[in-house]
């Protein structure tokens, strides 16, 4: 089995690797947005772009990078990149409300999970929140958790996470309740990733 710090540190390298082909561009609400910089965060250490941009060309080439151990040990914090969470909540809400039978979708994004709260009409809530879940995976690495609840009341519960931090232990231990909360609703077919403490 592949170790969690393989998958961490290929997936990292790939993003950083990827700056090195030139950013500064017009992104969300006329900031200027690059690679670097994620939306709505001050700090140049985000390595997710949402490239809702004219050009697009330069988001789809491949990525390179090669580093020689000694300069690498050089750096101050060697292959650190985080996501910007913000970012990614938003850019899977959109997804989510998009499925055909979800008519609005809200969802948190921690260090390893992902909440997604949804309302929908249909009468097959497995075969939702399947694709729910799917949409999630498709984009956060896959040591995270996804966990989906088909009721609207939801997202005012995963709604009062926004902007607290993992360090937080009371936030986390509500948060975890939360999750169990969610767990009574239906989850889809596929299977939720496990956790990165218990990867091997």
């Amino acid at each position: 089995m592949i170790k969690k710090s393989t998958v961490v540190v290929a997936g990292l390298t790939l993003l950083l690797s990827l700056n090195a082909t030139g950013c500064g561009n017009a992104g969300n609400e006329g900031q200027a947005f690059d690679f670097m910089r994620g939306y709505k965060m001050e700090e140049p250490s985000q390595a997710i772009n949402k490239s809702n941009i004219e050009n697009k060309d330069q988001y789809l080439q491949f990525g390179y990078n090669r580093q020689t151990k000694n300069a690498a040990q050089d750096l101050e914090m060697p292959g650190y990149a985080v996501y910007d969470r913000p970012l990614l909540a938003e850019s899977i809400s959109e997804m989510a409300a998009v499925i055909p039978e979800v008519r609005d979708a809200g969802v948190l994004v921690t260090d390893q999970y992902v909440l997604i709260a949804y309302e929908t009409a249909t009468n097959d809530r497995e075969a939702v929140a399947d694709q729910v879940k799917k949409t999630a995976m498709s984009v956060v690495p896959s040591y995270y958790e996804v966990y989906v609840a088909d009721d609207p009341i939801m997202m005012d519960e995963i709604e009062r996470f926004g902007g607290q931090y993992s360090e937080n232990r009371a936030e986390m231990n509500a948060l975890l309740q939360t999750i169990d909360q969610m767990k009574t609703y239906p989850q889809g077919e596929t299977d939720s990733p496990k956790p990165a403490e218990t990867m091997e």
